[in-house]
């Protein structure tokens, strides 16, 4: 069961919402990474109809793996804008995308949260921005990252999901087009403003509060100075996650423990490419990071294990176009690899091993795919890579 609220909506609403205690509630969260539409995902999308209309649609790139997403609760990071079909369609550098999109995220992986406060916000202008929170309102996506209207700067967006709240809060490095509007702001990376992200995560007492980060160099394996300075800040004020984006590679995982105050964190540097058109290698690859906590009879809520389920897009021919299809790399589950030959499931093997040994993850997967990063039944055991960097 999930229940979406801004952080703006009445305390008493919220705790109203909240199940009665039991004696242990256990719930979980999945993160992917950028998810992008370039020029050829555009091409492979457009359908012409019998009436003559066109039409875009995008369900067939997350056809193969939509059993990892079933009944979880899912957070994205958009990295492209819906501003409308007066702007025209465009990929890299400037995005824009047809409001289908939201559809099959919604529809086909049952997300329910993106993360806007990225360097492309701005792609399309202020109105840009607007224009793709009314179509995820009117989907029926929450976002967080902007602020406009009633959402004020830094705000923080709620769910009530398995009868834990949790609260999440996002914030970008920079935007790539300078936007001057009095009424559409972007979150940008500062102490001052992850504290007041925090503050207003915090007055609502949430289970879990979760920093989201559009951050770092691109295309470099590692967390740079200002990356591991916002995380430390966001851990000290009360975060439970730090979910990182924009490096378009995946970067490591890293599980830390404060004496102080007896709370297990974790940091995802980089989450990577969840569907774009980049063919450079590691750049078609990341993976969908598990975050599961355990809440006790004493209101106590505790991170229990993190996991991940490697992923590769791949590119399938379809009406003289290349279709971008996100498919899943490890070795466990069930899942749609119809009509792919031996050599290609090797070849996608291979890559989500790499991704697997550059995390440190477990070599063997859980019923639904997903290698144990950390757990706490040893949590002693820490992420330790195999592989120095995500390339097979």
């Amino acid at each position: 069961m999930k229940r979406l609220f801004r952080a703006a909506a009445a305390l008493s609403l919220l705790l109203a919402a909240l199940p009665a205690r039991a004696a242990e509630i256990r719930a979980s969260v999945l993160f992917i990474g950028d998810i992008m539409v370039h020029e050829q995902q555009l091409r492979a999308a457009r359908q012409k109809n019998s009436d003559g209309t066109v039409t875009w649609n995008f369900s067939p790139q997350f056809r193969r793996i939509s059993p990892l997403f079933q009944d979880q609760f899912t957070v994205g990071n958009l990295e492209t804008v819906l501003a409308g079909s007066k702007r025209g369609w465009s990929g890299y550098p400037r995005f824009n995308t047809p409001d289908s999109l939201a559809d099959a995220l919604l529809n086909d992986l049952g997300v329910d949260l993106l993360t806007l406060s990225t360097n492309h916000i701005f792609d399309c202008g202020a109105r840009g921005a607007r224009r793709t929170t009314q179509i995820l309102d009117k989907t029926g996506i929450l976002w967080t990252g902007l602020a406009l209207d009633r959402t004020p700067r830094n705000d923080a967006v709620l769910c009530e999901s398995d009868g834990l709240l949790w609260a999440f809060v996002n914030f970008g490095y920079g935007s790539n087009a300078f936007v001057k509007s009095s009424d559409v702001h972007m979150n940008v990376i500062s102490e001052k403003s992850i504290a007041e992200g925090m503050r207003n995560a915090a007055v609502f007492h949430p289970d879990v509060t979760v920093a989201c980060f559009h951050w770092g160099t691109e295309y470099t394996y590692r967390a740079g100075a200002q990356q591991r300075k916002a995380a430390e800040k966001a851990l000290e004020l009360g975060a439970d996650l730090v979910i990182g984006t924009h490096p378009h590679v995946v970067q490591p995982v890293e599980v830390c423990f404060d004496k102080r105050t007896k709370r297990t964190g974790a940091v995802a540097w980089s989450l990577g490419n969840f569907i774009s058109f980049q063919r450079t290698l590691p750049r078609e690859r990341s993976y969908i990071l598990k975050a599961e906590f355990a809440k006790d009879d004493e209101g106590h809520t505790r991170l229990i294990r993190l996991s991940a389920a490697p992923l590769q897009v791949i590119l399938t021919p379809v009406r003289g176009a290349r279709l971008a299809e996100v498919v899943y790399a490890g070795k466990g589950g069930s899942f749609n690899h119809a009509g792919l030959s031996r050599t290609q499931l090797k070849n996608i093997r291979a890559a989500g091993d790499a991704v697997l040994d550059f995390l440190g993850a477990q070599t063997e997967p859980d019923e639904k795919g997903f290698y144990t990063l950390w757990s706490a039944e040893n949590p002693q055991k820490l992420p330790k890579p195999r592989r120095r960097t995500p390339v097979k």
